[in-house]
């Protein structure tokens, strides 16, 4: 109902693969996301939700994420900074919150280590979602596309593309995929 409603313009197959590929990321990212010995009590509302620690919610920061790109007129795989000075762009309190987008995302194969360490892939669904968060809160602090000092909005688009690649990065190791639109 959520995607019909949100994008009648799509044909109905379309809406019927995208709604399929949310819901299998909400029950999966679900059951990921408790410890082993937890005792689940499953509520398909909760799971499809598209706030707090859901797998829509995760699926959507990387839609958002790649819906920069698609605005912008870029490729989110291929773009690259033509010369930014990312010295300038990684200092003071801005850049120390930025700091701690890129940490988090360098974390992704020390995540799954200790998942097949500990096996327990609750780590990483914790690390999705942290992620998402982290980029949600950067995507609502800087104005990204009408950021209009160019090399600042490459450094932006630059963290984007790293974010945008370890969620859909994560998501994958999860088995979840990431849709066109939400």
């Amino acid at each position: 109902e959520q995607v019909d409603t949100r994008h009648p313009e799509l044909s109905e197959d379309e809406r019927n693969s995208i709604a399929t590929q949310i819901a299998i990321g909400a029950l999966r990212y679900f059951m990921l996301k408790y410890t082993k010995p937890s005792v689940i009590a499953f509520d398909f509302r909760d799971a499809l939700s598209f706030e707090g620690e859901t797998g829509p919610y995760v699926q959507y920061a990387a839609v958002r994420a790649t819906n920069i790109f698609r605005k912008g007129g870029y490729d989110p795989d291929t773009f690259s900074p033509a010369n930014v000075n990312f010295d300038k762009y990684l200092s003071g309190d801005s850049g120390n919150e930025i700091w701690e987008l890129w940490l988090a995302s360098a974390k992704t194969t020390q995540v799954v280590e200790q998942c097949i360490a500990t096996t327990e892939p609750a780590y990483l669904a914790k690390h999705a979602f942290q992620l998402a968060q982290a980029f949600n809160i950067f995507y609502h602090r800087h104005p990204i596309l009408n950021e209009p000092d160019p090399q600042q909005k490459e450094f932006l688009l630059v963290s984007t593309a790293v974010v945008r690649r370890e969620l859909i990065r994560v998501l994958g190791l999860m088995g979840i995929t990431v849709p066109s639109v939400m």
